[in-house]
């Protein structure tokens, strides 16, 4: 499996090895891979199939998809050893799969959390270096087209995503969520207004880095989305506990629902 990918085939290969030894496990850090490689996936039927052609820079977004898959890779690793990241986000995340009755669904929004409010911006100015294009504004405004484009396959994918939560890992919250097709369709837009305001963040994370007069500028800017995303993924983990404490009534709510239905 390659530790570094290189565009987004090998991205989602990563994610599908990754997520298939850890559900073999029964580790529930298989959650996030799974949840993740379903959009990896519908951005290469978009970019290197051709399934979308509104994509401007295609290649620049496969290049992204691999170079972000890298900081989620480094940080599952460091996971898996034992050690802390050093990202508040990814240390939170990890600590709540030794928690019993964590939802799958808390579990996908903690990683989606870390990989976008601090993981995001990383890879987006890695890539935007790489190409050359930090001082150019035409580049800038095509990347953040596409960027912004990739909302559009998050929302594509939900429906898939809660599917994997509720058939393959029982999420209680999934089933709430899915009783019907309008609390489904209610349930998905709070979830990708919720995503789009993160990625708009993003991108003001990234001009503040691109802005970076040295490393203590870059420091900075790194200290403020630690801070953001580990106070996320703390109130995130705070409800986890709220949830588990309240199952019962969830399964009965989510019960009563589906009779109403």
């Amino acid at each position: 499996m390659p530790r570094r990918p290189s565009d987004v085939v090998e991205a989602l290969a990563a994610l599908e090895t990754v997520a298939a030894r850890l559900r073999e496990r029964n580790d529930p850090r298989a959650v996030f891979p799974e949840v993740y490689a379903v959009i990896t996936r519908r951005v290469k039927e978009a970019v290197v199939d051709g399934r979308d052609g509104r994509f401007l820079e295609p290649a620049w977004i496969s290049r992204l998809a691999g170079i972000f898959c890298e900081y989620y890779l480094e940080a599952l690793a460091a996971s898996l050893e034992g050690r802390t990241t050093g990202i508040e986000a990814w240390d939170v995340a990890f600590q709540c799969n030794g928690t019993q009755g964590t939802a799958a669904a808390v579990h996908a929004l903690l990683g989606i959390n870390a990989h976008i409010n601090y993981d995001l911006a990383l890879g987006l100015y890695r890539n935007i270096v790489q190409h050359g294009a930090a001082q150019d504004a035409r580049l800038l405004r095509r990347y953040r087209h596409d960027h912004d484009l990739v909302n559009d396959v998050l929302a594509a994918a939900m429906p898939e995503i809660f599917e994997i939560l509720r058939e393959r890992h029982g999420c209680p919250l999934a089933r709430i969520a899915t009783v019907t097709r309008d609390v489904q369709r209610t349930v998905s837009s709070v979830a990708l207004f919720l995503l789009r305001g993160w990625r708009d963040r993003v991108w003001g994370d990234l001009l503040s880095l691109l802005a970076a007069r040295g490393e203590a500028d870059r420091r900075a800017v790194l200290a403020r989305m630690n801070r953001r995303s580990g106070k996320i993924a703390r109130t995130l983990s705070m409800g986890n506990g709220a949830l588990r404490a309240g199952e019962p009534l969830f399964r009965g709510a989510a019960l009563r629902l589906a009779l109403a239905a």
